[in-house]
């Protein structure tokens, strides 16, 4: 490899902050000598100046520069730049068996410290124009270190008269220029062109809306689409579980309590150049964008990238012109269907859905699956505004629950807090609660802006939004009555509106200035009477644990305790159903049986006496989680929950249902629908008629009765 460099280092550059930690000041230049050929001027004053470090003229790749903006970094250090003949890493077999053409040199940008840039740069390098048609589209891939792969670089500009190309980047790395012959040479035939990653927004996007924030009013589409791209390729398969399945705190159905998948995402948005995605449509929009030349070179861009870097692209569509968008969105690409002629890709305001565009190369884009129509449409990598280590970095603070947060913690004030249950909080009645908190503003809040408490009981928000104090930073609400004497959800979220969250498919969405949530519970002194219900002890104390056989009898059990049951002392998700979240509550849950086979039955019985207080009440959540071999019903792996006063000997609850019973609606399915699940289950009797009567709760979990196939259910509490 050729280096041209300037080792001499400019002065430290004073009071730039960035989101990213450490950057360095580039400079320096190329040469091949001892004898610098040119070199960077040095920073003049408390800023960072713009900078360019350029190839010399007779260099393999003469014409090579890369363009640092002003305060895109702001310590001392030094930046290289040189070549490779080969490209940084093999094609696989879908582009060498479309064929393609290697065609620059692989252009290898280093530095002393840190490789990300603070903004956005551009670079220019040369292209061998003998080997690129003049309808053809090029592209530019960097070689991740992390994934050990490829990944997509936004180009800026094409010069192709001089065989220059000019893209955006974040940091430093090797970058090259191919051109992959898919679709053929010449007129280019849509039906040859389908392809796909893994990428499926019904798992694999964010569990929340885009939505605006104090920090971020307008919305953060570049951010969700960028990191739900970069987490799919570089994290899923690590971290075992899809990015809808994370960050799902408090009530799992609700995404207004989610506060560190909004965090995260407010950081992905933050943590780069904010707008790239605005500069890519600009920079199209200057081009001459809309036009069908144009949107196909958008179009073949994101198809070829696909191919080679097997991960999800970005695109952005806007409506307007350049400068004056009325409507801006960056999506994910994941593929191009060649019989319907349509892009399928994941739009944040839309979570868990496919949305698609129709585009081929005779009419370019139209309308989308949502009856969206854009002017201009561009690639915009996420690349060009972060580094796979920046993505990691915030995926990392996420997993750690983001310990210093952007947003103001809410302070709950009275009731009074038990010390023994944090985030459970105790009154004497259920009726006429009165809560009271208090929410710091921001420091980069807007002062003057209005603040509201919208309430949340039991995942149903309550009409009235309730004005926080501008000067106390206080707020008061009153419930008439808890929904649930034994623990009433509350979820309180701060904004700047005073409209209802409703999501944007509701035609109400709740457009920003999101500021703090907090979720707690409300509950009635002395409503609990079983023992250990939330198994937080860790173990079985109070409970009977027993497995027999089918043909068995339970009266003589085999094995107490079963040793198909145990405590999930490890919060994750089911290996199974791998959205299926296990512990619900606290940091323990009940596993009754297993996914063995051979003809276990395990079943977790309790009894106990009801006391005479005022409300009392058995509460509890289960679920299940059974193979289904499609058996006669009586043959299936099945899930009884039986709740019954033995006193009286009448049933208070009962609930049975085999692998696939139609006589439950809501069954999901896993490993191609060898395995049935049904979610958590919430189950609350009020008992108080029952006082001094015993009541007894058992679960039973059942393999099928032919000795080949498992099933398991999960109990947990919320104490």
């Amino acid at each position: 490899m050729k280096y041209f460099n300037n080792p001499r280092a400019l002065p430290r550059a004073l009071g730039i902050a960035a989101l990213v930690a450490a950057l360095g000041v580039l400079s320096g230049c190329w040469e091949d000598t001892d004898k610098p050929v040119s070199e960077a001027p040095p920073p003049a004053g408390p800023t960072v100046p713009a900078f360019t470090v350029e190839a010399p003229a007779g260099s393999p790749i003469a014409g090579a520069k890369v363009e640092v903006p002003a305060d895109a970094v702001v310590a001392a250090d030094n930046i290289t730049i040189g070549y490779e003949d080969a490209l940084p890493l093999a094609v696989d077999t879908d582009v060498s068996t479309a064929g393609y053409e290697q065609l620059s040199k692989t252009l290898v940008i280093t530095r002393t410290g840190e490789s990300d840039f603070g903004q956005t740069v551009d670079v220019t390098m040369p292209y061998d124009k003998s080997k690129l048609p003049d309808d053809a589209t090029p592209i530019v891939v960097y070689l991740d270190e992390d994934t050990g792969g490829y990944s997509p670089i936004a180009v800026k500009s094409i010069d192709r008269a001089n065989g220059k190309i000019t893209f955006l980047t974040s940091h430093a790395s090797k970058y090259a220029v191919i051109w992959i012959k898919v679709g053929g040479i010449g007129p280019i035939d849509p039906s040859k062109l389908g392809t796909s990653v893994s990428f499926d927004p019904t798992v694999d996007s964010f569990f929340v809306h885009n939505f605006g924030s104090y920090e971020e009013p307008g919305g953060n589409s570049f951010g969700m689409a960028g990191y739900a791209a970069w987490y799919h390729r570089a994290r899923k398969s690590v971290k075992g579980a899809p990015l809808s399945t994370l960050y799902r705190e408090g009530n799992p159905v609700l995404e207004e309590d989610d506060q560190v998948a909004r965090e995260l995402i407010l950081r992905a948005y933050q943590a780069g150049d904010q707008k790239t995605h605005i500069k890519a449509l600009n920079n199209a929009a200057t081009a001459g964008a809309a036009n069908i030349a144009a949107e196909n070179n958008v179009a073949m861009t994101i198809i070829q990238q696909l191919m080679i870097t097997k991960q999800a692209q970005l695109m952005v569509m806007g409506k307007g012109t350049a400068g004056t968008w009325t409507d801006a969105q960056a999506v994910a690409v994941y593929a191009y269907d060649s019989v319907a002629q349509r892009f399928r890709f994941y739009d944040t305001r839309f979570p868990g859905e496919v949305v698609t565009v129709p585009w081929n190369p005779t009419t370019g884009f139209g309308v989308d699956s949502k009856n969206k129509e854009y002017d201009v449409f561009a690639f915009a990598s996420f690349n060009s505004a972060y580094s796979s280590k920046t993505l990691n970095s915030l995926y990392v603070a996420a997993e750690a629950g983001f310990p210093t947060s952007l947003y103001p913690k809410i302070a709950i004030t009275a009731p009074t807090e038990l010390s023994t249950s944090p985030g459970t909080f105790e009154v004497a009645a259920d009726d006429s609660v009165t809560v009271r908190g208090t929410v710091p503003r921001p420091a980069s809040a807007n002062p003057s802006a209005p603040r509201y408490a919208h309430v949340y009981l039991n995942g149903t928000r309550v009409p009235t939004a309730y004005p926080v104090d501008g000067a106390s930073n206080a707020f008061e609400f009153t419930i008439a009555k808890l929904p649930s004497a034994a623990g009433t959800d509350v979820m309180v979220l701060v904004s700047e509106t005073e409209k209802a969250y409703a999501g944007w498919g509701s035609g109400a969405a709740w457009a920003g200035g999101f500021h703090a949530f907090k979720q707690f519970r409300v509950r009635v002194a002395n409503q609990f009477f079983f023992q250990n219900m939330g198994l937080e002890t860790g173990d079985f104390t109070g409970w009977l644990s027993e497995r027999h056989s089918w043909g068995g009898s339970s009266a003589a059990p085999e094995v107490v305790p079963s040793d198909k049951s145990e405590i999930i002392a490890t919060p994750g998700f089911d290996p199974i159903a791998t959205d299926l979240q296990v512990p619900l509550f606290g940091t323990k849950a009940a596993r009754i049986n297993n996914e063995d086979n051979n003809e276990h039955i395990s079943t977790l019985t309790q009894t106990a006496v009801v006391p005479s207080g005022k409300n009392p009440v058995l509460r509890f959540y289960w679920s299940a989680v059974l193979e289904d071999p499609q058996h006669d019903p009586e043959d299936q792996p099945y899930i009884e929950i039986v709740v019954q006063n033995k006193t009286k000997n009448i049933d208070l609850y009962r609930k049975r249902f085999f692998a696939n019973d139609p006589s439950y609606s809501g069954w999901l399915s896993y490993q191609g629908g060898d395995w049935k699940s049904i979610p958590w289950q919430l189950v609350e009797l009020a008992v108080a008629e029952y006082a001094g009567d015993t009541i007894e709760l058992k679960i039973e979990a059942a393999d099928c009765a032919l000795g080949g196939h498992g099933g398991y259910g999960y109990l947990d509490v919320d104490e």
